[in-house]
């Protein structure tokens, strides 16, 4: 069976959601688990200098986007020490989510990545994101995403 589960989080409801099941099945296993928080670089969409904000700093931008990191991983630090479970955490900072949780599952030698979807509706019906599908495509591990 599995021994070492990763559960990308990025502070939303559906990853915090993810920790929450990732801690019961490594329970279950008794495996040891990996959270990894991902600060995704700042891509700018314009190519015109001249849309971005003059009062926009990249640097004050990814030091609040850290803090946020900071809050909810206090939330999710103390979900683990009541589960019992051995659990590590580790930070990366990558343009691709989906890449982040590929090369550090297999860096940490993970064998089982848990990844909350982000669903979109669409005309067509419900659809995962781009970056699950993304981690589906590319990933060697089995990866379990969680509606």
């Amino acid at each position: 069976m599995y021994k070492h589960i990763i559960v990308p989080t990025d502070g939303t409801e559906a990853g915090v959601r993810a920790v929450e099941q990732g801690l019961e099945i490594a329970r279950a296993v008794n495996a040891r688990l990996t959270i990894l928080t991902v600060l995704q670089a700042f891509q700018p969409i314009s190519f015109a200098p001249e849309m971005v904000p003059e009062s926009f700093d990249l640097e004050t931008d990814f030091k609040d986007r850290q803090q946020d990191h900071r809050l909810t991983d206090d939330h999710l630090e103390r979900m683990v020490r009541a589960s019992g479970v051995s659990c590590s955490h580790v930070v990366a900072e990558h343009y691709h989510l989906a890449d982040a949780v590929r090369t550090t599952a297999e860096a940490q030698s993970c064998d089982l990545i848990i990844m909350p979807a982000h669903e979109r509706y669409t005309l067509l019906g419900r659809s995962v994101d781009s970056e699950t599908a993304r981690l589906l495509a590319k990933s060697k591990l089995p990866v379990l995403v969680l509606h």
